[in-house]
């Protein structure tokens, strides 16, 4: 571990078991994409990996992986085990500043540490050839959907600006239901497996009420699955992650 530690690896997180549910928890990292990744228990390096993706979204693919994804089913299931015996398992995190470049071109050092990094430190979880996958514990469930059941749920109806934009307005009854300004927030799109990141914004209205802002990942989900003044029902798994269901009839 320590030799991560030195070329700037930082403590970003941790795995936990939740009423026997895999979670984590990122206390820094959470939407950084191309960043590179160590699981480590007891100081010894066990898994590196990296990711396009934010690394929230990431390590949801561990937490609830698919049927055939056999790294996030094999990990899960170390995870878990170790967790089980009371051994911790750490999260480290190395983003790219961007500050690296070879004339014009930016070197993205995830892509170019990763295998140099497998090869030095060895962790026993890359392995050097196929995996089969492990079995899935009864209690993981084959859909990458958050592991908690909803806590609530309400409706909007979808107005022209937020068909266009890519955010809506969550009414006065559901605000509690969100988090504070500023969180990132998991969106879970209709039957999608793996979430978009967006954010809560909680100063846009003058009321305090959260604007869920998704971009134009949301922006495109509305214009493939749903019309101008149809109405989206929202699940809410936790302040930070629902999922938007359309087509209801």
């Amino acid at each position: 571990m320590n030799r991560l530690l030195e070329i700037g690896f930082e403590p970003a997180g941790h795995w936990l078991l939740e009423n026997d549910k895999l979670n984590f928890e990122l206390t820094r990292h959470s939407s950084q994409k191309n960043i590179l990744y160590a699981f480590v228990c007891d100081g010894q390096v066990k898994y590196v990996g990296k990711t396009v993706r934010p690394l929230s979204v990431r390590m949801s693919g561990y937490k609830n992986p698919g049927l055939t994804q056999t790294t996030n089913i094999n990990n899960h299931k170390r995870i878990r085990e170790l967790l089980s015996s009371g051994v911790a398992v750490e999260i480290l995190a190395l983003p790219d500043s961007g500050l690296l470049h070879y004339g014009q071109f930016h070197l993205n050092l995830a892509a170019a540490l990763e295998d140099d990094l497998i090869r030095v430190v060895g962790p026993e979880w890359n392995g050097g050839a196929p995996e089969n996958a492990i079995s899935l514990p009864a209690s993981v469930s084959a859909e990458s959907t958050p592991a908690i059941p909803a806590t609530g749920t309400f409706v909007f109806v979808l107005q022209p600006t937020y068909y266009r934009t890519g955010f809506f307005n969550v009414g006065v009854i559901a605000e509690k239901y969100l988090g504070s300004d500023g969180e990132t927030i998991e969106l879970f799109l209709g039957k999608a497996s793996q979430p978009i990141l967006g954010t809560i914004n909680r100063r846009a209205n003058s009321n305090g009420t959260p604007r869920v802002m998704g971009g134009t990942g949301l922006r495109d989900w509305f214009a493939a699955n749903a019309a101008i003044d149809q109405t989206i029902a929202v699940d809410v798994f936790s302040p930070t992650a629902i999922r938007l269901r359309a087509n209801e009839g």
